[in-house]
């Protein structure tokens, strides 16, 4: 038994489209998602038809990922979201959803185990089996500790963009990286292969090219640039550069502000110093 495992789309249609030809070119059998499917790029509702047509001709696990869990929160409990660079990229992904669509990130579990071939199962989760943003990374003493709790011998999770695998303790854990927004210096979207050898699985960590011009060409004239601020251009030159400059101007903005409130003019000025704004 072979499938084809995703991660952190971040409404990239564009890359999950070419990921899901690459498994089916592979002759997945089924497919697990990982979460994170929404906000950043544009048009999240293309994103979530590739989901649900994906659903209807395949068997398919799914959990949530942080990114779900934000506008579930402001869909139910409101909140303060505006066009700017702080939330108007997560405001322009709310407007951008249907109800259907909803209604099924609503249902998404925050993690659960399944067990596809019946003889080895596997817990899926998005960041940990605790929380959806803790973070798993390569060789840290944290992929060991879960391993150590979980009774399954695999777990899969996402969120820090970074493919990796570990075999260790007769367990195995996998990141597949991001489908949709890299952060590895690479700019090719990343799933992984997992197949089933008797009691266990093994993994391929693949890379897939994909039309990024079509996704940045989306980007900018989607209007999303204009609601999302700094945070929007420095999306579009990740896509390009696989470099986590989204990460980098937070923590760039954080650092001119000195420990007091981080306003426009620290954003335009990180922007800056990272080339993403001009002047």
């Amino acid at each position: 038994m072979r499938l084809a495992v995703f991660s952190d789309v971040h409404s990239n249609h564009h890359a999950l489209k070419a990921c899901l030809k690459e498994a089916e070119k592979q002759k997945a059998d089924g497919y697990i998602f990982l979460g994170d499917y929404i906000s950043d790029c544009a048009n999240p509702h293309e994103t979530m038809k590739l989901i649900y047509r994906a659903k209807q001709e395949m068997p398919c696990w799914f959990v949530r990922g942080n990114r779900e869990e934000y506008v579930l929160n402001h869909h139910n409990f409101g909140s303060d979201w505006a066009n700017g660079t702080t939330t108007g990229s997560l405001l322009y992904t709310y407007e951008g959803l249907t109800a259907e669509d909803l209604e099924f990130i609503s249902a998404l579990p925050f993690m659960q185990t399944i067990d596809p071939n019946g003889k080895c199962p596997i817990r899926i989760c998005h960041g940990s089996p605790e929380k959806t943003r803790d973070t798993l990374r390569p060789f840290s003493y944290k992929i060991e500790s879960w391993l150590l709790k979980i009774d399954e011998r695999v777990l899969l999770s996402g969120h820090t963009h970074q493919p990796c695998s570990a075999h260790t303790m007769g367990k195995l854990y996998v990141n597949p990286g991001a489908v949709g927004v890299q952060c590895t210096q690479t700019v090719t979207a990343k799933m992984v292969l997992l197949d089933s050898d008797e009691n266990t699985w093994n993994e391929t960590l693949l890379e897939v090219p994909y039309d990024i011009d079509a996704a940045a060409l989306e980007i900018r004239e989607s209007g999303l640039l204009t609601r999302a601020g700094v945070w929007g251009y420095a999306i579009l030159k990740q896509l390009y550069t696989g470099k986590n400059y989204s990460l980098f101007c937070v923590q760039r903005a954080e650092e001119l502000a000195a420990g007091g409130p981080v306003l426009l003019e620290h954003w335009q000025q990180a922007a800056r110093d990272f080339g993403i704004l001009e002047g």
